[in-house]
């Protein structure tokens, strides 16, 4: 039997409660729920997330639901599209906030495999001149995996 996905469970989720939750809070973003459930989904590569981060941040909110989908983009993006993290790299290197935007969305919510996946990628397969965002990428995957391997 197939076990039903995090990204399938969390979209889902998603759905449910944004469907209920008050409007006031996002008052000030440029995004209403549908829109960022649109960003999430639509996104296709680093490019993609980079403007996602410029157009939410920081007026939009970065918590509950919203902090998972963006960990579930940001973790989705490094175990599907490894050999694109010199384009990450090149971003994170010229924006600062970008950088700890993703490496703050390495987190438990995205789910073990892919947690695991990136791990091994940022430990086995680290191109050499991201050494510094590789070890940063599996420091965070441990903690997030607290001791689960």
């Amino acid at each position: 039997m197939k076990s039903v996905s995090y990204f399938q469970r969390f979209f889902l989720s998603l759905f449910l409660i944004l469907a209920a939750q008050s409007a006031s809070a996002l008052d000030a973003c440029p995004v209403d729920d549908k829109e960022f459930l649109h960003q999430i989904t639509s996104s296709a590569d680093w490019v993609d997330v980079h403007a996602v981060f410029k157009r939410n941040f920081p007026a939009c909110q970065d918590e509950g639901l919203y902090a998972d989908g963006y960990s579930n983009l940001v973790v989705g993006m490094m175990a599907n599209n490894w050999g694109d993290l010199h384009v990450l790299d090149e971003l994170a290197a010229k924006d600062d906030a970008f950088k700890a935007f993703v490496l703050r969305h390495v987190a438990a919510s995205a789910g073990d495999e892919d947690l695991r996946r990136v791990l091994r990628s940022a430990q086995r397969d680290c191109p050499a001149s991201s050494l510094g965002l590789c070890k940063e990428i599996a420091r965070r995957c441990k903690l997030a995996l607290g001791g689960k391997r």
